[in-house]
Order: C-alpha cells, then sequence, then structure tokens
C-alpha cells in the first residue's frame, strides 16, 4: 500500500506500539485496550467532523487521491447510533 500499511490494521498498530517506549521508558503492556481507545476515538473523531473537513485533512497531507469524506462520516455516524448505545448500557 502506498505509504505504508493501515496504522488501524491491529497487527501493525501493536507492532509500531511495541517500537515506543512510554514516558517513563517502559514499554506500553495494554495494547488491546490502547487499540480499543484509538477505535473509538477515531469513530468519535470521523462522526464528529463535517465530511469536507475530513477531505481537507487528506488533501493538506498531500496524499493523492480523493477521501471519500462523506462515507467515512456518515459510516461513523452509524456505528455511533448502533455500538455506542450497547457498550454504555454494559451489553458490550
Amino acid at each position: 500500500m502506498p505509504g505504508g500499511p493501515p496504522f488501524i490494521d491491529r497487527k501493525v498498530f501493536e507492532r509500531v506500539l511495541g517500537e515506543i517506549s512510554t514516558a517513563d521508558g517502559a514499554h506500553y503492556q495494554d495494547a488491546k485496550t490502547i487499540y480499543g481507545d484509538l477505535s473509538r476515538l477515531i469513530v468519535a473523531w470521523l462522526a464528529s467532523t463535517p465530511p469536507s473537513d475530513i477531505n481537507d485533512v487528506y488533501n493538506k497531507l498531500g496524499w493523492k487521491g480523493v477521501a471519500n469524506g462523506r462515507a467515512l462520516h456518515e459510516s461513523a455516524k452509524h456505528w455511533m447510533r448502533r455500538f455506542r448505545s450497547e457498550s454504555e448500557s454494559g451489553r458490550e
């Protein structure tokens, strides 16, 4: 994949996380929780960011092509409607 493998791929994320240290120099231990936080934060950002702003970020970073900001935004909002209420009620 041009530009590197997808950061959100769990194996890629865990490999990258294993290559960096915490502020005190130790290695991160709870990759599962950190990966879950990553997922939730990405969804929250996409759901709360207008599609045009998502496309602007993509273009400002100089990536070729066009991000489908609307698809990313709408699918993140749908995920939030579908799963966020479940997790808040303890049925996760």
